[in-house]
């Protein structure tokens, strides 16, 4: 599995070592932990250093985002959202990641430049606090209903105003209407540091990657080109793992498959040489 991680809320039930025994034992790279998930099972943070350690792991905070608004009209609210994400900040310092995904704010009544200047003080403030402390803010495009501030570039442009080149950006796959939607995202944005994975059915967003309107074999070979990190995200509580378990065995095939291309196609090519060609893991 290399060249990806999964979302802790995949295994939201989980305790750390699990968490991170499941990611080592399935060759990821790391893990998106979302600060929240943390917080509310009291995820034991020594375990997660230590195993990060051990198994030469990598972690991205994911903010909290549930129940809060940083442009919210509400000043008391907007003032706790900030707080919330300079805290997913310090967990980062905690744990030695060294990026923070956020997710942007929405509209309390109607959208207005107003709530889009709270927006970025908000932003502002919380990139200067995560710079002093050598993190990166990594801004996500999210879905297309009604009140979200950033759900295009031009929308998150909007919004990070001069900090658009300080930051970077988290393009999701299911947030975007169609795969061309998504590609276009990836280039408009320019400083895309990770991708979220999922697929969609209809209005449903974030089934697993196999069971959706994208097909995703036509889309990992593109992205592959790319080379930044892909995110497999979504929820399920339990201890079954199923979802988790879906994409690891859907994304493994497709690997084995394309390698297989590859090799084929070397071995087709009339070169006389040893076949040595590194495979993605």
């Amino acid at each position: 599995m290399k060249g990806f991680y999964f979302s802790s809320t995949l295994m939201w039930d989980a305790d750390a070592e699990t968490l991170m025994r499941t990611a080592a034992k399935n060759g990821f790279d790391g893990i998106e932990l979302w600060a929240q998930h943390a917080e509310t099972k009291k995820l034991d943070l020594e375990t997660i250093r230590r195993l990060k350690k051990e198994f030469g792991l990598n972690i991205v905070i994911h903010a909290k985002s549930w129940d809060l608004n940083y442009a919210a009209l509400n000043d008391a609210v907007r003032r706790a959202s900030v707080e919330e994400i300079k805290s997913s900040v310090d967990l980062a310092v905690e744990l030695g990641a060294d990026e923070v995904t956020v997710h942007p704010p929405r509209y309390t009544l109607k959208e207005d430049g107003a709530a889009r200047d709270r927006a970025y003080r908000s932003i502002r403030e919380f990139y200067e606090y995560a710079k002093e402390r050598s993190v990166d803010i990594s801004m996500e495009i999210m879905e297309h209903i009604p009140k979200e501030m950033a759900t295009t570039p031009e929308g998150t442009f909007g919004i990070v105003g001069d900090l658009s080149g300080k930051l970077t950006y988290t393009i999701d796959l299911a947030h975007s209407l169609t795969v061309e939607e998504f590609f276009e995202n990836i280039r408009i944005m320019g400083r895309v540091s990770k991708v979220h994975l999922t697929n969609k059915k209809g209005t449903k967003l974030h089934t697993p990657i196999p069971d959706g309107d994208f097909n995703f074999e036509k889309i990992y070979p593109r992205l592959l080109a790319y080379g930044f990190p892909m995110v497999i995200e979504g929820y399920e509580e339990g201890d079954r793992y199923e979802a988790l378990t879906e994409n690891i065995h859907y994304i493994q095939a497709l690997k084995e498959k394309r390698n297989e291309e590859i090799k084929r196609t070397f071995n087709n090519s009339g070169y006389p040489g040893t076949y040595r060609l590194q495979f993605q893991q």
